[in-house]
């Protein structure tokens, strides 16, 4: 697969088991991360190797204000370093969105790399983290859900 191609798969991965971007429902978070798992191990030909932090996986939540929206948002990014140009570097962004509470504003922010450990164990620990406990909890559905792959 190539860089390129991984919103395609991901999303095609995501269809398969239900999921769509746009109105999302509490369940979705957690297929959402199990098929990410599965994602995140596929092999992507032109980017750098993961010992080189070519490939990696980010989790993060919070509260942030993107595009003047105050949200709560759960995120699983992949991000790609191209193999043959450093300088070049790709997000596959899997978002949810909540209205934000002040429950959601008690969860504070978080964000771990997968980088030096192995996928298993970084899910483990970066699921773990307050935010996506809380989502993982299906305590409120989501108001929506995006799919993104950006050049940054």
């Amino acid at each position: 697969m190539l860089i390129s191609e991984t919103k395609l798969l991901l999303t095609s991965m995501l269809d398969h088991a239900g999921v769509r971007p746009g109105k999302a429902a509490a369940d979705d978070v957690l297929t959402t991360v199990e098929v990410f798992r599965r994602f995140a191990a596929v092999p992507v030909d032109d980017a750098a190797p993961p010992q080189e932090d070519g490939d990696g996986v980010l989790a993060q939540s919070g509260t942030f204000n993107f595009d003047g929206v105050r949200e709560f948002c759960a995120d699983l990014t992949r991000q790609f370093i191209e193999a043959d140009d450093e300088d070049v570097m790709w997000q596959l962004r899997c978002t949810y969105h909540w209205t934000p509470s002040a429950e959601t504003e008690a969860l504070g922010s978080g964000l771990m790399w997968s980088f030096g450990m192995p996928l298993d164990d970084f899910f483990a620990e970066a699921l773990a983290l307050p935010g996506w406990a809380w989502t993982l909890a299906g305590v409120q559905a989501p108001q929506h859900f995006t799919i993104e792959l950006d050049q940054i």
